[in-house]
């Protein structure tokens, strides 16, 4: 059965990567067998269908509509989207402690009996604390993905730079760019031609 020219694994395939974003685990919710594949050739397979000619136009048909209910609905244009994904990337770690200073009492004794004697100093100790919410910027509280007690204080994760970064290099279409570069070929007519390029790249890499 057909869906708009595509096969009904190849749709459910587009539209699953349209709300995941994730070729694997797309291919897998589209209905496609991998019980018995690893990892690798999971990923392998995703990336066939994935570029396939009408399953990359039936993804960025859905990816227009999905813009067109975000900026009407949610107000949410592509530039809001960049910008929200750009502070992901920038976030640092560092800008979420900061050094507390704080004084301990020491209590010394020396001597036994009627000649016992005790002092008391103080020392000032600094520790890294996570700051209060109070003194995060609003942008510095949107960068945290959770935060969680352990049993050694509380911990806070960021949203990942990587993920953020893939996002960034998704919606601007640089990946479809690079698969264009590498689709590109260069085709050699005689020997004469070849070795002239093979030279060109020698000179190149040289420079």
């Amino acid at each position: 059965m057909k869906i708009n020219n595509l096969t009904e694994k190849q749709e459910a395939f587009s539209n699953a990567y349209i709300r995941i974003g994730i070729g694997s685990e797309a291919y897998k919710e589209a209905g496609y067998s991998y019980s018995n594949k690893s990892d690798k050739s999971i990923h392998e397979a995703a990336c066939r269908v994935l570029n396939n000619s009408k399953v990359q136009a039936r993804i960025k048909e859905l990816q227009s509509v999905v813009a067109e209910i975000a900026e009407k609905e949610f107000k949410i244009t592509s530039e809001e989207m960049l910008r929200h994904l750009n502070i992901l990337r920038k976030a640092r770690i560092d800008e979420y402690v900061e050094y507390y200073e704080y004084e301990v009492p020491i209590t010394t004794t020396t001597g036994t009996g009627k000649n016992k004697s005790i002092s008391t100093t103080i020392e000032k100790r600094t520790e890294l604390r996570l700051k209060t919410f109070d003194k995060l910027s609003e942008e510095q509280k949107m960068c945290i993905e959770g935060i969680k007690q352990t049993k050694y204080g509380i911990e806070i994760k960021l949203h990942g730079k990587e993920w953020s970064i893939e996002k960034i290099n998704k919606h601007i279409g640089f990946y479809e760019k690079d698969n264009d570069q590498k689709k590109a070929t260069v085709e050699i007519v005689n020997p004469e031609d070849r070795d002239a390029r093979i030279a060109a790249l020698k000179a190149k890499l040289q420079s």
